[in-house]
């Protein structure tokens, strides 16, 4: 995914309030439908590929999540950015029976099939930088986001 085309200001969404993972899905569908960016399908592909596959784990100093939909669920590629510091909870990846609370989570809108793994390597080697996540989530501005974000993921 080329950051430079998936990065917009206006999917940067900071200091979220605590909410539970439901509600924060159809909040982010919500406002991905009404952009056109995915199919009417997407909401519901959504909770059930997070509650069937968890996609959070603990980092050195806070939670993240990369929530993510079949390609066919998706009309443009973008990335979607939440931060909570105070944490929403998710099931974590490692043992689905199990909570956690997040407090970064990337929603990964990718077209192409493969694509996700390039990506996530790359979120990945992000999440290792605990400065650059702990400054992610304290972050005061989408183009701060967005900064931090084009250092480390291109």
């Amino acid at each position: 995914m080329p950051l430079n085309t998936s990065l917009d200001s206006e999917l940067i969404y900071l200091h979220e309030a605590p909410q539970d993972r439901h509600a924060l899905f159809s909040k982010i569908s919500a406002r991905l439908l009404a952009k056109g960016i995915v199919e009417q399908s997407y909401p519901e592909a959504l909770a059930l590929r997070e509650q069937n596959h968890p996609t959070a784990m603990q980092l050195e100093t806070l939670g993240v999540a990369i929530p993510h939909v079949d390609v066919e669920h998706v009309r443009e590629e973008r990335l979607v950015v939440v931060t909570c510091p105070q944490g929403i909870e998710f099931n974590q990846a490692e043992d689905p029976d199990l909570t956690m609370n997040v407090n970064v989570i990337f929603f990964l809108l990718l077209k192409e099939k493969d694509a996700h793994l390039e990506f996530l390597m790359k979120l990945i080697s992000l999440f290792q930088k605990t400065d650059e996540m702990n400054a992610l989530l304290s972050s005061t501005s989408p183009q701060e986001v967005m900064q931090i974000l084009a250092k480390n993921l291109d």
